[in-house]
């Protein structure tokens, strides 16, 4: 007997420190709801995934000349932003990161296998206009202005997998990071499935800005891009509601 109500009373605890947890999450839920139905300000995170290419870029990692160029690049994107939401009025900032599907091989030594890899980083602002909206679908379309950084990395087979695991202070590659402005468009609509989530997807272009001059590494290597390049990015993205 004293088992089971000793059993019960744990019960009935669990039951009423639960209860204030459910009932704040359920309050929370409902003030999302109404804030995007009633145009109340709340804030939203938004992550997102996608695809990036660079179709006109003379990619050129190696020398200037023509025959040492690649026309366009791919890569795999990620990206989280936060947003400031009211009425049909959007605003926030947030980070962009890409890197390439592939590595390419760099001049040097056959011995050495030297690789080279490259990557993105985006830092910007955004302002959205929410245009449509049909039931629980919104459309926007927007503007985006801020910074861009191209790394270039040269590794060795050494670099990648070293002979032992000791530690060495320095990092394990050549690296040039090429720093521009960028400025573009987006576009893009979201679906809300829950009170406090929605899905949807993104169209983007963005003109970057970035030294005319290349870039040369103590090893002689050349940074990838240089002058205006345009980019766009299409992807899917998931997004958490907050009102304030």
């Amino acid at each position: 007997m004293r088992s089971r109500g000793a059993a019960c009373a744990a019960t009935l605890a669990a039951l009423l420190i639960s209860t204030p947890g459910r009932a704040d999450e359920s309050r929370a839920a409902r003030r999302a709801v109404a804030a995007r139905e009633r145009g109340f300000p709340y804030t939203m995170v938004e992550v997102s995934s996608g695809v990036m290419t660079l179709p006109g870029a003379d990619v050129c990692p190696v020398s200037v000349s023509p025959g040492a160029c690649e026309q366009g690049e791919t890569s795999v994107s990620l990206g989280i932003h936060n947003l400031y939401r009211w009425r049909d009025i959007g605003f926030g900032a947030g980070i962009f990161w890409a890197a390439t599907l592939t590595s390419d091989a760099a001049r040097g030594a056959r011995s050495l296998e030297r690789d080279h890899a490259r990557s993105y980083f985006m830092l910007d602002g955004l302002f959205r206009y929410y245009a449509l909206r049909i039931h629980s679908s919104e459309w926007w379309a927007g503007v985006t202005i801020g910074g861009v950084v191209v790394n270039d990395s040269w590794s060795v087979e050494a670099d990648r997998n070293p002979y032992s695991d000791t530690a060495y202070v320095g990092p394990r590659a050549a690296t040039i990071g090429t720093e521009g402005v960028a400025a573009g468009l987006a576009f893009g609509g979201d679906w809300a499935f829950a009170d406090n989530w929605s899905v949807g997807s993104h169209i983007r272009y963005s003109s970057w800005f970035l030294p005319e001059q290349r870039k040369v590494s103590p090893t002689g290597d050349l940074a990838s891009l240089s002058q205006r390049v345009d980019m766009f990015n299409i992807g899917v993205l998931i997004a958490y509601r907050l009102a304030l």
